[in-house]
Parts: C-alpha cells; sequence; structure tokens
C-alpha cells in the first residue's frame, strides 16, 4: 500500500481545493477490495454506482459482508480525512447548512456548494457527496418512503424531525390548502409546544416526501389543485394558474412545459378533454375558460336567451356588453343572432326581449 500524502494547508480555503485529486490521495489507505466498494457504492470517477448484492456477487460473499467492509472503510477515511483539505471543505459545507437552520436536501445542499465553489466541477459531485459523509458533525438520511436524502447537523436530533413533519403535515391536512412558509411555522411551533426556529420547520418539511412546494407556499402532494395527476387536474391547474381563458393549442404546450410527470401530451387528448367536461366551457373559437368562473355552457344564442330570461327589455348595446363577459365573439356574431333567431323579439328601434 502507497504511503498517502497528507496536509493540510493552514492558508488554504475551500475554494482552493482540489476535490478529485484529494479523493484519490485518500482512498490509499484502503485496500483494494475497500477501495473497489467505496468506489462502486459512491460512484466515484463517474463510474457506475451498484448495489451491496451486485458487489457481493463479484466477491462471492454476501450484500451484509460488503455492508461491513464499507462500514469500516468509512470509519478508516474519517478518521484520516481530518488529516487533509476535506477538513475545510467539510466546515464550509456545515457553515451553509447552519446558515439554513442546520437542514438542508440533499440537492439543495450540493447545488450551493457547487454555484459557490467553482473550482468543484458537477462532475466531481459523488467525491463530494462522499466528502461530507466524512464528516461526523454532520448526517444524511438517505432516500427513504418518507424523506428525500437530506443533511443535518448531527446535533439536531432525528426525533424532532420526525416531529416536526408529522405536525405539519396534519395542520396542512387541517387547513386543506396551501400554506405560506411563516403560517405553517407558526402552527407547527404551537402545537409542538416549544421554541423551534421558523427556518428549520420550513426545510424540515420541504425534505418530506408528502409535501409540495409551490410559488404560494407548501401542501400536500395528494391535493390535486396543486399536484395534478389527470388530464382534467392539468388543464384546471393551467387555467387556474393563467387566471384567464385560453386557446386549447395554448392549454396544451403549456402542460408540457410545465413537466408535471414524463407523459407526453397530445393536442387532440387535450382539446377532446375540455370538449366533454363540463369544467371547461368554450367561449370563443378555441378557447375555453372554467366554469366556475361564472361562464355558462351553450351557443351565443343560449347566453342571450340566459340574459333575456324574465321578460327583460334589453338594448342592442346592453346586450352586447353581457354577451362579451361571456363570449369571446366577435360583435357582428351577436348582432346577427339578434337579427336571425326567431327566439328574440325587436321592441322598438334597437332594444329587444324573449319571444313568448
Amino acid at each position: 500500500m502507497a504511503t498517502p500524502n497528507f496536509t493540510v494547508s493552514s492558508s488554504a480555503t475551500a475554494s482552493d481545493i482540489n476535490l478529485s485529486a484529494l479523493v484519490e490521495n485518500l482512498l490509499i489507505v484502503l485496500n483494494e477490495k475497500e477501495k473497489h466498494i467505496i468506489e462502486r457504492r459512491f460512484a466515484l470517477h463517474q463510474k457506475k454506482k451498484q448495489t451491496l448484492e451486485e458487489i457481493g456477487q463479484k466477491f462471492s460473499v454476501t450484500r451484509e459482508r460488503i455492508r461491513q467492509i464499507e462500514k469500516n472503510a468509512l470509519k478508516k477515511l474519517t478518521r484520516n480525512a481530518q488529516n487533509t483539505n476535506i477538513r475545510i471543505l467539510n466546515e464550509y459545507a456545515k457553515a451553509v447548512i447552519e446558515k439554513h437552520a442546520g437542514i438542508m436536501t440533499e440537492d439543495k445542499l450540493l447545488a450551493t456548494i457547487l454555484n459557490n465553489l467553482k473550482n468543484i466541477s458537477a462532475t466531481e459531485v459523488n467525491e463530494l457527496r462522499l466528502a461530507l459523509t466524512l464528516d461526523n458533525d454532520i448526517e444524511k438520511i438517505p432516500n427513504t418512503i418518507n424523506y428525500e436524502p437530506n443533511w443535518r447537523l448531527t446535533k439536531i436530533p432525528f426525533q424532532l424531525v420526525k416531529e416536526v413533519t408529522q405536525v405539519g403535515t396534519k395542520v396542512l391536512n387541517e387547513n386543506g390548502d396551501v400554506m405560506a412558509p411563516i403560517d405553517i411555522a407558526k402552527k407547527v411551533i404551537e402545537k409542538l409546544g416549544e421554541k423551534v426556529p421558523a427556518e428549520f420547520i420550513v426545510n424540515t418539511m420541504e425534505i418530506d416526501k408528502r409535501v409540495k412546494v409551490t410559488d404560494k407556499g407548501l401542501g400536500l402532494k395528494i391535493w390535486r389543485h396543486i399536484n395534478p395527476r389527470t388530464l382534467r387536474d392539468k388543464i384546471s391547474f393551467i387555467l387556474e394558474r393563467e387566471q384567464k381563458p385560453l386557446h386549447f393549442v395554448k392549454i396544451s404546450n403549456l402542460i408540457s412545459e410545465s413537466s408535471f410527470d414524463k407523459k407526453t401530451v397530445n393536442t387532440q387528448a387535450v382539446h377532446n378533454e375540455l370538449i366533454r367536461n363540463d369544467d371547461f366551457i368554450l367561449i370563443g373559437r378555441g378557447i375555453y375558460a372554467l366554469s366556475k368562473w361564472g361562464y355558462k355552457s351553450g351557443t351565443v344564442a343560449d347566453v342571450i336567451e340566459k340574459i333575456l330570461a324574465g321578460d327583460k327589455t334589453m338594448s342592442r348595446e346592453e346586450i352586447i356588453k353581457e354577451v362579451l363577459k361571456q363570449r369571446q365573439v366577435k360583435t357582428i356574431t351577436i348582432y346577427l343572432n339578434l337579427k336571425n333567431k326567431k327566439q328574440f323579439k325587436r321592441v322598438g328601434r334597437d332594444s329587444y326581449k324573449l319571444e313568448k
């Protein structure tokens, strides 16, 4: 085994570090089997990440034996990392986590470090994950049923994370709609009965897989109005977000741009859903609105009938004004309906009522 060259520069900063070289030099303390396992478990040097089972098959041992070797190898690396500039990098990472109240999603932490330290490239992200793993002051919660991968300061008990997410999701469920971060934090603090930083509560809620972060705040992923699943949900979401009637092609394009899921969007399928669903009203040539906005179904003539219902007599201009609130059509279309449809009777010079 070669002898590693461990030196810590007193003047070095996190932005001076050559991470790949540091990790490669650190791996020298491992034997060949340990090194092979760590490289594949962390996908170092852009190698393919392998499971315990896959590595075990190579060495003809059980997955549990590989897990044990990996654990021991990480302990060895952790001890030696303190004598290298990896320690400087991890001090920086801890400062970032501390600034975010002690807990962050892994994606956010890695993105922050890569964005601020230009000396570390995106191709070294797995080396960065390994470096973070070698600091006992921070701990990673891996990808689980309930949580997104995340990092927190080890001084923060995991039990507190669980309590915050349990109480927070209950608060959201009781509220029934998206809540502003500060509002949900206040409610959680109130229910926990202890002083917890609001930012910690919000960041902790963001790691919960049941929670969706939106522009308006935090909500539950099971809510279709913020996490649409079906095509109808997606159309409703787009119209609600835009807060105005849209052409079906525009709706289709916006669904595609929103990347709700990996499903491809077919414009004709969108149009068919708009046609057959009573939640959507055709108000012009290919233009649809939500019925909940007050739009009524039917032709222009049907709309005029509803306006004149109750034996009303109205001027042509008044009728046109009311119809245009319901339909995006040309004025001449309304005029021709008044003139040619037998259910409308002209009264005087330019007023109309329903024919009895």
